[in-house]
């Protein structure tokens, strides 16, 4: 499964999750903050999701467990939600991050995506900029973003087990 959100800037405390989205047996799934209304309600149909999923699955991201899953973490203590049920969905699943694979370095995915030639179905389209196209309402901007980040991870992830160079651990059992 691969996983991504979007938010409204890099800090918790003044940002809020705007998109979440989750890519499961070639399927996406999103859940959107200008469809739901309320972002702890938004994070709570997410978490509910996660119960779903099997603890032998792994949920792969980049700078999901630095960014991602701190970033849901604080906002549901942030908004009261946050208990020790809660806590344990998120963290006892097992999660794969890119970002940390590949050297936790500050290297971006777009970096690592032209080192193993994965293309971007919509490359002007910027994480960066997603704070702006929520701002001015051009949410098919963000669905695009965080659907090539989903799509991208994954053809990543099929490239890096394919390299000779780099082997992702059989441990995790990458579908």
């Amino acid at each position: 499964m691969f996983f991504d959100i979007e938010t409204t800037g890099l800090n918790p405390y003044e940002g809020q999750v705007i998109l979440v989205g989750m890519k499961r047996e070639g399927k996406i799934r999103q859940w959107k903050i200008w469809e739901i209304g309320d972002e702890g309600q938004l994070i709570m149909d997410v978490i509910e999701e996660f119960t779903k999923i099997d603890l032998h699955d792994t949920i792969t991201g980049f700078n999901s467990a630095k960014f991602d899953l701190h970033f849901l973490s604080t906002r549901l203590s942030i908004l009261g939600k946050m208990n020790s049920e809660i806590w344990t969905i998120l963290h006892d699943r097992k999660w794969f991050d890119l970002y940390q694979f590949l050297g936790n370095d500050f290297q971006s995915l777009r970096l690592w995506l032209g080192k193993f030639e994965v293309r971007r179905e919509y490359p002007e389209l910027n994480g960066k900029d997603v704070p702006g196209y929520f701002a001015r309402k051009e949410y098919d901007k963000i669905v695009k973003h965080n659907e090539d980040d989903l799509n991208t991870s994954e053809e990543l992830v099929s490239k890096l087990r394919k390299a000779k160079e780099v082997r992702v651990p059989d441990l995790l059992h990458l579908e």
